[in-house]
């Protein structure tokens, strides 16, 4: 957490942020400079607000309005996850992994879980970050995006991937055929692992011709 011009400027996690100098983007193709301020599951309703330079009192969006936000050379795209047994939408602010041209898009979501924990008659709470990565698939228009170890891709990881590069044969083949760093198993422990190949996958794919 830092000082800054008598004002607290914090950066939790990318859905909650206080006074971070970067710019916003709006689905209008209209951006604006300023100081983000971001709340995600604010009781009273999520929305972004933003002081643009000069200005003393912020701008108001409905989430519905915006795109995304950078913040020094990090973007952070307002995302959809899809998939799961969650009812309603599960919007979520995730740092873009990719370059803005890629063919398939992988985010990095952090996810604040709050726990309480009884014992001996005292009540803890504590607080912890989970880290989640999420692909956005090719010629899909919208927001969605899929968790890597959701159905969207395993079981059966060789044969659901193929076909989404099926328009590069020679990197579809390396999949289907579970080459190493171009498959990961349902049960892969670690979340790192899945995204690098997935990452491998994507960058070949963005070179294919």
């Amino acid at each position: 957490m830092l000082l800054s011009c008598g004002s607290v400027t914090s950066f939790e996690s990318p859905n909650s942020l206080r006074n971070m100098t970067g710019t916003l983007y709006l689905t209008n193709g209209k951006k604006i400079d300023g100081k983000l301020i971001v709340q995600m599951g604010n009781l009273f309703g999520s929305d972004v607000k933003i002081i643009a330079e000069g200005d003393t009192k912020p701008m108001h969006y409905d989430l519905g309005e915006v795109e995304g936000y950078r913040i020094r050379n990090d973007y952070y795209a307002l995302k959809e996850k899809r998939g799961g047994l969650s009812i309603g939408r599960r919007l979520t602010f995730m740092k873009r992994l990719t370059p803005e041209n890629s063919r398939i898009h992988l985010f990095e979501d952090i996810d604040r879980v709050t726990e309480t924990n009884r014992a001996n008659g005292n009540q803890n709470t504590q607080t912890r970050y989970e880290t989640e990565y999420y692909l956005q698939l090719p010629n899909e228009p919208g927001s969605n995006v899929y968790a890597l170890d959701g159905s969207r891709f395993v079981p059966n990881f060789d044969e659901k991937v193929s076909r989404i590069v099926s328009d590069c044969p020679s990197l579809a083949q390396k999949i289907a055929l579970k080459e190493n760093g171009y498959f990961y198993a349902q049960v892969s422990l670690f979340k790192e692992k899945r995204a690098n190949v997935m990452m491998t996958i994507i960058e070949e794919y963005n070179r294919c011709k």
